[in-house]
């Protein structure tokens, strides 16, 4: 319509601006989206794209996993969400059309468009940090809350994408000649990896730290002294066991317990009334048992005195404000009664309120805080069976039920829409533990596909994605290695394919590496196959 290098612009651009938008904004991803398939429809020429549709194996591959998704309704009953479910991952099969139909892009412009991704979620992080010092005021529950646009799984997942792809632009010599960039992009990947300990997203500290350690030592061998490279793997070791250091003794603090002689327990507070001890409840609150030394009577009295919070009522996370006071006095090592309360700061009361149910929570910037929060879910799952409302245990019942309903659909699944059906019906059967409001899927979207295709539409789905990868001879380029360790990695944690800001990183990239950008950089010759 415009003409081929004006469209070809407009194809760039709106590359670009995807990038960008993924983490700031789910209306500007999908806007871009739409200007993308808008641009490749103007631009025509359709001639010579159905040409390369005929000759590219790997676009076919890809396409044929919307067909395993539409063989999916033949076993459906709820079609509205069958419905729902195709039209969100539709951005897979649209944006590997448009780029695996278009004229790849150049090293150059590939560049841009991991810039235009890195402005995006450093943009995206500087807004979150101004939510945490206070400079935007914005009321949040917790560090989850301070990603302003995305879920805050998806950006970490996005800020993962951002720091590896510094790396490629620091150490890939074609890409960055000027030394000052370098620089600025080292200073950019600190910062994302200070940032991303920050957020306290599990799920993105861990796929960093494990994407990063096999990608460190598949390409060791391209570090071209020895010197660096030994003396890199010795740093990658140690801070590899310096972590599990840590975490083991995380642990060790966790359980270091008070010992109790129960010939001496008290059964008076300092005002006569008797305490409440409940050795049937041995829960741990940083060493001390959370409901001994318990006089409710008195906190009752003495919270509704210094709060506009009723002790009968809930603190600002939905919970029971008495059980959150509870746990925060056992956590400082206090006694649950009138002494205990006083000695609280107005600091104190402003965290209980809030819902912090430990002094640790209060701290901003201490990874020891979600290491305890996981910890001591695990401990209450394990002394009480019932994780409702617990983020990490939870999802063992998930991958129990997921892993039951596999069990009676092995071959076929139970169809496109009847996911969350089965996953109700399953957890009515078994009289599930979970309460009404937290018996949610499994998160994790390989499993999600098993149980909603079965084994057969599982194994297409996956060789629907990986097979092209070889076709395309990208198995051994390191942006879509990398890509593919996020992408897979994320899917064992979570349903990365059922919502659009999920759907849209996963096509966007995988498009992006597979398609849009081939090094050699040249279009397909006659037989389908790049030509190097």
């Amino acid at each position: 319509m415009f003409g081929k290098e004006v469209h070809s612009k407009i194809y760039f651009i709106g590359l670009a601006c995807l990038a960008a938008s993924l983490p700031l904004s789910v209306f500007t991803t999908s806007l871009f989206e739409i200007v993308l398939a808008a641009n490749w429809l103007l631009e025509a020429d359709f001639k010579n794209k159905f040409r390369k549709l005929r000759e590219r194996r790997s676009l076919w591959f890809i396409l044929s996993i919307y067909l395993v998704f539409l063989a999916g309704l033949v076993f459906t009953k709820d079609f509205n969400y069958a419905f729902h479910d195709l039209r969100i991952k539709l951005p897979i099969f649209v944006l590997a059309l448009i780029m695996g139909l278009s004229e790849p892009i150049t090293s150059k412009q590939l560049k841009w468009v991991l810039l235009f991704l890195v402005a995006g979620v450093f943009a995206s992080s500087v807004s979150s940090m101004a939510v945490l010092t206070g400079i935007i005021d914005y009321a949040y529950k917790d560090l989850r809350e301070i990603s302003l646009f995305v879920d805050h799984i998806r950006f970490s997942l996005l800020n993962d994408m951002a720091i590896f792809s510094l790396v490629y632009l620091i150490l890939e010599r074609k890409m960055t000649r000027v030394k000052w960039e370098r620089i600025i992009y080292a200073m950019l990947l600190c910062w994302l990896v200070i940032f991303l300990f920050i957020l306290q997203a599990i799920t993105g500290i861990f796929i960093f730290l494990g994407v990063g350690f096999i990608l460190f030592w598949v390409y060791l061998h391209k570090i071209p002294t020895v010197v660096l490279r030994w003396t890199l793997a010795v740093f990658v070791i140690c801070g590899t066991l310096l972590c599990f250091s840590i975490l083991a003794r995380s642990v060790d603090r966790f359980y270091s317990v008070e010992e109790i002689d129960l010939e001496k327990i008290e059964q008076v507070t300092i005002n006569g009334n008797p305490y409440t001890h409940d050795f049937s409840r041995m829960y741990i609150e940083n060493g001390h048992y959370t409901w001994l030394y318990v006089c409710e009577p008195e906190l009752k009295k003495e919270w509704n005195l210094v709060s506009e919070f009723d002790y009968d009522g809930h603190d600002q996370q939905g919970n029971r404000i008495n059980y959150t006071l509870i746990r925060y006095l056992t956590s400082k090592g206090l006694r649950k009664d009138s002494a205990g309360l006083a000695q609280l700061s107005s600091k104190d009361l402003r965290l209980i309120e809030q819902g912090k149910a430990n002094y640790l929570l209060g701290r901003k910037f201490s990874l020891y805080n979600k290491l305890y929060e996981v910890l001591w879910q695990i401990d209450v799952f394990r002394k009480n069976g019932n994780p409702s409302g617990h983020s990490v245990t939870q999802r063992i019942l998930y991958l129990q039920a997921a892993l039951d309903i596999i069990r009676d659909h092995f071959w076929i699944g139970v169809g496109t829409g009847d996911v969350l059906i089965s996953y109700a019906a399953y957890y009515q059967e078994v009289d599930s533990p979970l309460s009404e409001r937290w018996r949610l899927r499994a998160h994790n979207q390989l499993l999600t596909f098993l149980l909603t295709y079965g084994i057969i539409g599982f194994i297409w789905i996956l060789v629907g994605i990986l097979y092209p990868v070889y076709l395309e001879r990208k198995w051994n380029d390191y942006l879509m290695i990398m890509f593919l360790l996020v992408g897979f990695f994320s899917m064992l944690n979570e349903d990365t394919l059922e919502t659009h800001t999920g759907v849209s990183f996963f096509a966007f990239f995988y498009a992006l590496f597979l398609f849009a950008w081939q090094d050699y950089e040249i279009d397909l010759t006659e037989n389908g196959k790049p030509d190097n």
